[in-house]
């Protein structure tokens, strides 16, 4: 078992966290009098209870009671038919009154098409108030998630401005059907991207993470559920409130690529042409002779020379959101209206992102039987230069730093040169004139929004009926001059290109519920019955052109060749019965019973619609009477579901058989025609998960501290998947559904008020998760997916391991001399001095068998550990997040490994094997000719541990109190956003993994778009 500190730091969270605990608890006792009544007198039999120290006690016929407890402590009293109520203790003599009703009314909590008491959840569901995460200086809602819900990855795979986050709900994978899980927004499922979502707009945030709690989504839910919830008016009269932000992003130093300065690359190169000359008898084309060329004769006079990263990217970015709400409510009309603008320069020069977004929630209330809604939410985004390749494998950022140092990227004049080429490298433009003039401008115009009306019929009896709509334009502009045309390998100039890209799409989904609830006695009924339909559909066009006169004119119009041109358009169509029974008797057994039956287009004619069931049960044990006056347990909930959801994102048209155009030969003339290009299957359908979870809710002194567990089992069956087909037929394959994976895992969150002394207060919450997946089927034959060419091809799907693990050879050092070379196995290009793999099949020879798996993307765990410190006015947050037992494999060795002398390399390999005499550090081999690819296939020494503690926020407030009629609340904040990251992955983001979320090729880094650090000031002003 591997060995690391940060598997340790979870386990050391938890031991201080208890201590600290006990800390708080363990102040001086003091023995405590009082009298508890009501308003006709004393009280008798009422229990007491020291939150604290856990000890209880009971009032007597008079309604006195003694206890110890710590001043400045809570006790809490509760009796049947009275309101509990927790009193702190001010003096060693106390006089309580209680108010006669039920108990305390239950937190209500937002699940599948309703709302439930969170004591009756019985399904795997965990919410958030986004308020507290609302300093976060973050563009996605998603940001706000990270290292907040046990069960959810969220990670930042990239820096882009508005882009790079993903994330996973209990390690979902598909192998072609997507893993990301449905975003559901005040009941409006959304197709497509989320970033035109402001998260100063959210209220709260409910992650449905088991069958049970997803199954009303049914072929949608396979993936989770994220449910969110809007800002609306609720308290009477109206709110008003501003938050702003502004702040500085700076590239951190840690992680920058470890290549060459101009001197180092000077004197490998030197060393590199001496070899050649040695070796192989080289000579200078330009003078035919044996002689090092001129650009490297003198590497000291170089200097650093030209640091890329440096030249590339800007230090201190601006990133600025202003956002404005007001709330507001009366008998018969709620509003809540959010506008807001969000602004972040990228790191990376020219690049960025904006938003404008409004959204107006309304809703009118005729009379006490008819409630009617209107709700908008019109949002455009802007895209300047962060949707072209400006990261990946050989792109700007991994283009410049494999670029000569000893280039410079402007001129003496202050002019920039076309390219940055030095003797013997491969072509390259000049980076910093390709971000500066390459335009790429995406505008995306969208629109959500809703109409409801929800009636009550009779009684208990509701009826709810809504039309969702979402309306979305996309228009993409990109001209590339004949400056900044080409890239690595084809340098400028280059003729300018221009493109246009334009895209829309509408969706309308309808929804009609029919409720009703009922108590007879001690047995409480909720029904729910529905019919649901939706339709998609989007088209789109292109259009690109060159031969443009010259670079001033962007326009196409103004180019004079068409090169590429086309249209399409797609639609999909979804329609649904709902069903669900919630049922308890006297509150403490809970049973759940869902079902969701789906006829979608996407599947095959024979497979129209699928079936999917759920149950679930509870046993509120809290309840039972020898549990109720508990002095330590608060709550404590059993419960057990299982379920079956699928995944419908199959493709729109993989069911049926396509067509494309072919050409024939009729009468000796080529004539344009159509035919068959892929088989349909009409038994396609969609992708099916099983699920069962067991879990446990517990809440300790009078809810101070709350534990929830789960333990999740599940199997995704029914994975599209290409089956090979006989010659014959005319088609090498048909999709069917054929793969399974497994899945399961433990999650664990805790929340707790550690500490209350005085004006100081100290809240903690800590969640944990460990997922694991298995590859149960691939196919008829068991085929692995991936992993069969030496190079770019670094991830294997097989079948009894886990999902997408690294795939490649060991590295196994240097051939160091003769007699070293002699003895051991050997690929058919090695030689004394060259790379030397592992040979695994013991034939004596390196071949592509000998490659085996070299390590898993997929964490052992992950884990959140957030503190929010309030003392009077003053408050201070600390969001920690981190990741144990994942690997990344830093692809980008291929290049910055590269010993043909065509790129800037790392630093290590100035350390090569020159000679038996002179063998370097035994790690890097000799640069001969003909020797140096075995060194580039993927292999062992490209693979890190990338377990990381990334100390994500730190966020210190100060509040001012106002005696105005004009101003309610004032808070003025710092922030600092990735303050600090403790890794041994050697480069800038150990979650990095260029694919995004695709299971199948996880982890691997190929130079993404870093990640800032942010430096922010703040504003909250209410009105």
């Amino acid at each position: 078992m591997r060995k690391t500190y940060l598997k340790k730091v979870p386990f050391i969270i938890m031991i201080i966290w208890t201590c600290l605990l006990s800390f708080g608890y363990a102040q001086g006792l003091q023995e405590i009098k009082g009298t508890v009544r009501d308003s006709d007198g004393p009280l008798s039999d009422v229990t007491i209870t020291s939150i604290s120290t856990g000890k209880s006690t009971k009032s007597d016929a008079s309604g006195q009671f003694t206890i110890e407890a710590p001043l400045d402590s809570d006790l809490k009293f509760s009796l049947i038919g009275y309101q509990v109520s927790v009193v702190k203790i001010t003096s060693q003599n106390l006089s309580v009154t209680l108010q006669k009703g039920d108990e305390q009314i239950d937190e209500v909590v937002v699940v599948s098409y309703g709302t439930q008491q969170k004591s009756k959840i019985t399904g795997a569901i965990a919410e958030m108030d986004a308020a507290k995460a609302k300093d976060l200086p973050v563009g996605q809602f998603t940001q706000k998630l990270q290292g907040r819900i046990a069960g959810a990855q969220v990670t930042q795979v990239n820096g882009r401005p508005g882009q790079g986050m993903a994330v996973r709900i209990r390690g979902a994978a598909s192998m072609n059907a997507g893993n990301t899980p449905l975003y559901v927004v005040d009941g409006q499922a959304i197709t497509g991207d989320i970033n035109n979502i402001n998260p100063d707009e959210i209220e709260s945030f409910s992650v449905l993470k088991d069958a049970s709690a997803t199954a009303l989504y049914g072929s949608r839910a396979a993936n989770g559920v994220v449910l969110i919830t809007t800002k609306k008016g609720k308290s009477e009269g109206v709110m008003v409130d501003f938050n702003t932000y502004y702040g500085a992003q700076y590239l951190p130093n840690r992680g920058r690529p470890d290549v060459m300065n101009a001197t180092e690359f000077a004197q490998w190169q030197k060393m590199f042409y001496e070899d050649k000359i040695k070796y192989e008898k080289w000579v200078l084309p330009a003078t035919g002779k044996a002689e090092i060329p001129d650009d490297y004769k003198n590497p000291e006079q170089y200097g650093e020379g030209t640091d890329w990263f440096d030249v590339l990217f800007d230090p201190g970015a601006p990133i600025q959101n202003y956002s404005l709400s007001v709330l507001g409510n009366s008998e018969k009309v709620s509003v809540g209206v959010t506008a807001g603008y969000f602004n972040q320069k990228g790191i990376l020069l020219n690049t960025g992102y904006q938003r404008y977004s409004f959204r107006a929630n309304t809703e009118y209330r005729p009379n006490k039987r008819v409630t009617l809604g209107f709700n908008v939410a019109p949002s455009l985004q802007l895209d300047h230069n962060t949707l072209i390749n400006t990261d990946g494998q050989r792109q700007v950022i991994d283009g410049a730093f494999i670029t000569s140092p000893i280039s410079p990227a402007i001129n003496a004049d202050g002019s920039l040169p076309l390219t940055t080429n030095t003797y013997g490298m491969f072509a390259n433009p000049n980076w910093l004139r390709v971000l500066q003039e390459k335009q790429d401008n995406y505008k995306r115009f969208r629109i959500l929004g809703n109409v409801s009306a929800k009636i009550n019929i009779w009684d208990n009896l509701n009826f709810a009926t809504r039309a969702d709509y979402d309306l979305g334009n996309n228009v993409q502009q990109n001209f590339v001059p004949s400056t900044a045309g080409g890239g690595l390998f084809v340098a400028p100039p280059q003729k300018a290109t221009g493109a246009y890209n334009t895209g829309n799409y509408y969706s309308w989904l309808n929804e009609n519920v029919l409720t009703y609830n009922k108590s007879i006695n001690d047995h409480n009924f909720d029904a729910l019955v529905g019919y649901t339909t939706q339709r998609y559909m989007s088209q789109g066009g292109w259009l690109s052109k060159t031969d443009f006169p010259n670079d001033d004119i962007p326009w196409l119009s103004a180019g004079a060749t068409v090169t590429g041109s086309g249209s399409n358009t797609a639609s999909w169509t979804i329609e649904s019965l709902i069903a669900r029974l919630n049922y308890d008797y006297k509150g403490k057994y809970l049973v759940s019973a869902a079902m969701r039956r789906d006829g979608s287009s996407r599947f095959g004619a024979d497979k129209k619609w699928g079936s999917f069931p759920s149950i679930s049960v509870g046993w509120l044990v809290s309840n039972e009477d020898f549990l109720m006056d508990h002095p330590t347990i608060s709550m404590l909930k059993l419960r057990v579901s299982y379920g079956l959801v699928g995944n419908n994102n199959i493709g729109n048209y993989t069911s049926i058989a396509m067509m494309g155009t072919t050409n024939y030969v009729f009468g000796g003339a080529l004539s344009q025609g159509l035919s068959i290009t892929s088989l349909g299957n009409t038994l396609l359908s969609w992708e099916k998960t099983d699920q069962w979870d067991i879990g446990f809710d517990l809440s300790l002194f009078q809810n101070r501290i709350n534990l929830h567990y789960d333990y999740y089992h599940k199997v995704t069956d029914g994975m599209l998947y290409p089956v090979e087909l006989p010659r014959a037929s005319g088609f090498s394959s048909i999709s069917t559904n054929v793969g399974a994976f497994k899945f399961w895992g433990h999650e664990l969150s805790v929340d707790a008020n550690i500490m209350k002394r005085g004006d100081f207060t100290w809240n903690s919450d800590f969640n944990i998760s460990f997922n694991r997946n298995e590859v149960v089927k691939l196919g008829t034959n068991d085929t692995p997916i991936g992993g069969y060419s030496n190079q770019g091809d670094f991830n294997r799907t097989q079948v009894g391991h886990p999902i997408g693990q690294f795939y490649g050879y060991i590295f196994d050092g240097v051939y160091m001399n003769q007699a070293e070379f002699d003895s051991q196995p050997k690929h058919i290009s090695s030689k004394v001095g060259t790379a030397r793999m592992k040979d695994l099949n013991n034939d004596g020879v390196i071949d592509i068998d000998d490659r085996t798996f070299l390590g898993d993307p997929n964490p052992d765990f992950i884990f959140g550990f957030n503190n929010t410190f309030r003392y009077k006015s003053w408050d201070l947050g600390i969001l920690f997040t981190g990741s144990v037992g994942a690997k990344t494999m830093a692809a980008t060795f291929e290049n910055i490994e590269n010993l043909d002398g065509v790129f800037n390399m790392r630093k290590e390999m100035l350390q090569m094997w020159r000679s038996e005499e002179d063998p370097g550090n035994g790690q890097v081999p000799r640069t001969l000719t003909g020797t140096t690819e075995l060194y580039r296939f993927n292999n062992s020494r490209w693979v890190f541990d990338a377990d990381y503690l990334n100390l994500k926020n730190i966020t210190i407030g100060k509040s001012f109190e106002f005696k105005s009629d004009y101003i309610r609340s004032l808070r003025v904040y710092g922030s600092v956003q990735e303050a600090f990251l403790w890794t041994k992955y050697p480069y800038a983001n150990p979650e990095v993994s260029t694919s995004g979320i695709n299971p199948l090729s996880l982890g691997i880094d190929q130079t993404a778009y870093p990640i800032p650090r942010t430096y922010t000031i703040g504003l909250n002003v209410g009105f």
